[in-house]
């Protein structure tokens, strides 16, 4: 099964639950709705900034495209990921492996992303999404591309922060494997963090 198939098979289920049609989450979601049909049938595996618009037209957390919730807790105060339990996507440029995936009440997603091409991704895939974003290379070479600047270059150790509103991309440099963590902080999501006070 490649990697566009569960995800596909989740967005469908998802967007069942709320019994909307594709033209109606095409129109929530700002996203086509042959896109929409080719994610859905694993035909396409879509990039970040897609997947952010898809989980705000389904009204959900985007999380939650890519993994089940954890149970509610009385006290959600830590969530631990082990290396092999994190949810993931990938694309034909980068492959993302997703921490703390199934807890929701979070404002922040942290993320371990491999990226697997040496040339800079085209301006129309380029990611583009509310909030801000903290870089760090743990292996290898990475360009940032941002739009209207120059290629920010990022070795092992370096780290970037940016406004993801801005148009951005990566592209490796080299011939090694280069990945690093993204925690993207959406101010939208803060509200969702709040922790019920401890019970005495």
């Amino acid at each position: 099964m490649s990697s566009a198939e569960p995800l596909g098979e989740r967005l469908k289920q998802l967007r069942g639950r709320q019994g909307l049609t594709l033209v109606e989450l095409g129109g929530r979601s700002g996203v086509a709705i042959s896109t929409l049909s080719k994610i859905e049938n694993g035909q396409v595996s879509p990039v970040y900034g897609t997947l952010r618009k898809i989980a705000v037209g389904l009204g959900i957390p985007f999380e939650q495209l890519i993994a089940e919730p954890a149970p509610a807790a009385p006290r959600p105060v830590q969530l631990l990921t082990r290396a092999e339990g994190t949810a993931g996507f990938s694309n034909a440029r980068y492959a993302y492996a997703m921490h703390a995936a199934a807890l929701e009440a979070k404002a922040m997603l942290p993320a371990v992303m491999t990226i697997d091409s040496r040339e800079p991704p085209a301006e129309g895939d380029w990611s583009s999404h509310a909030g801000e974003e903290f870089l760090f290379v743990l292996e290898g070479s990475v360009d940032v591309h941002l739009q209207g600047e120059a290629p920010v270059s990022l070795e092992r150790g370096d780290s970037l922060y940016i406004d993801s509103r801005v148009p951005h991309g990566f592209s490796r440099r080299g011939r090694g494997k280069a990945r690093l963590v993204s925690v993207t902080y959406d101010p939208g999501q803060a509200g969702r963090r709040a922790l019920p006070p401890d019970e005495a």
